[in-house]
């Protein structure tokens, strides 16, 4: 059974968790056996739960907690993060979970309530807060320190009902970010940026967002020095071919991204070109050198330990490409049929030997999938189901 929270948390910009009586006979939440394991926690879009995988490269499936504010409706807890020192867990609950359609998340992006980001306890899975976003959260982030978090927004809606009034501004398509305070759970911005934003990275320094503009191809540059007031300071076409306001045709449909931990370069998946395209914040300009075309749809990567390599889940064919970042050569990674159905992200261990692959499944009848995968070769370690819809993971220490 769900632990809800008070229902004022879906009229407020964040709330608490409840606190029992003193003295009461109510016992405290009880943690899980699992939690004495570093293991990946993993979001499931249309099972309402977090599973959680074992990060020893085995894939073993450790078990899942029920998530969301109501225990008889299905929320869509959609990509999360972790805090630096894993105590606690932070997801998107998107109010909206897809059936059918088109696209990497189905019909995502088409929630006409807002969604929230939920603080929750890692060793008991007790939710501790939660604050209030716009419609169709998409991703999460947090600062290095854990003290702000990030969440992107892919509103179709907006863009639907822009392009359907005549005159309508290409802003009047926007979706924002929401930039959250995680020790109160206050929201404390949200700024309109682009039209259906998703995939997030931060610069080194933490004073820059980059967030993903499918609809017009293009690459949001955020100044976020001041996290009340962030500014968009650019927006960068991601290839060559025009792409415009009122008739947006997008050819490269960039959806997520990965921030170099080494050059600060940033490196986009784009789904419609099938390709990955990479943005040198030196030049503040996309690099024309660096175009990796594969042939699928691209999804959310990862680099190892001395960003040599860059690694890229394909969805439709569920393969992950290892790209060598000097010579830009690819090396693929098929899964085992049957083991990866719809690729969607890859995630690593803190110490960039092993990773997972997180795999949607079908999103009606074939639950979702993880593939452990170690870095050197790359090789396949381990495979399980977890739930429905899988499309996030983030690592967690043992909990004491």
């Amino acid at each position: 059974m769900k632990a809800p929270l008070l229902s004022l948390c879906a009229l407020v910009a964040g709330c608490g968790g409840v606190s029992f009586p003193t003295n009461s006979q109510w016992p405290g939440p009880t943690a899980p056996a699992f939690d004495g394991k570093a293991r990946f926690a993993v979001t499931n879009n249309k099972s309402d739960s977090l599973s959680f995988i074992a990060a020893d490269g085995s894939g073993t499936n450790l078990g899942a907690v029920p998530v969301g504010d109501n225990p008889v409706e299905l929320e869509g807890p959609h990509h999360l993060a972790s805090s630096p020192d894993g105590q606690f867990i932070y997801y998107n609950l998107s109010n909206y979970v897809p059936g059918t359609g088109s696209g990497p998340h189905g019909a995502h992006g088409t929630g006409n309530v807002p969604g929230s980001l939920v603080k929750l306890d890692a060793r008991t899975y007790e939710p501790l807060g939660e604050a209030l976003v716009s419609k169709n959260p998409g991703d999460v982030i947090l600062s290095t320190d854990g003290k702000l978090a990030y969440v992107s927004h892919y509103d179709t809606v907006a863009v639907t009902e822009a392009l359907s009034t005549p005159g309508a501004t290409e802003e009047q398509a926007y979706s924002p970010v929401a930039i959250i305070d995680t020790t109160t759970m206050t929201r404390l911005s949200l700024t309109m940026v682009c039209a259906e934003g998703h995939g997030e990275g931060l610069s080194a320094d933490g004073k820059t967002l980059y967030v993903t503009c499918a609809l017009l191809d293009q690459l949001a540059v955020v100044d976020v020095s001041d996290p009340a007031h962030p500014t968009v300071t650019a927006l960068v076409p991601v290839g060559p071919t025009p792409n415009k306001w009122p008739s947006p045709q997008p050819s490269y449909g960039p959806y997520a991204l990965t921030v170099n931990p080494v050059d600060d370069t940033v490196w986009i998946s784009d789904n419609n070109s099938g390709d990955v395209r990479v943005y040198d914040p030196k030049t503040a300009a996309m690099d024309p050198t660096k175009v990796m075309v594969l042939g699928d749809v691209t999804m959310f990567g990862a680099f190892d330990a001395d960003a040599s390599h860059f690694f890229v889940p394909l969805r439709s064919t569920a393969t992950l490409v290892r790209i060598d970042t000097k010579t830009l050569q690819t090396s693929p990674l098929p899964t085992p049929a049957g083991s990866c159905t719809n690729a969607h992200a890859f995630v690593m261990a803190p110490d960039k030997s092993t990773g997972v692959l997180v795999c949607e499944g079908d999103q009606v009848m074939i639950p979702g999938q993880v593939v452990a995968i170690g870095v050197a070769g790359p090789a396949i370690l381990g495979s399980t189901m977890t739930g429905m819809f899988s499309d996030g993971a983030a690592w967690l220490p043992p909990t004491p």
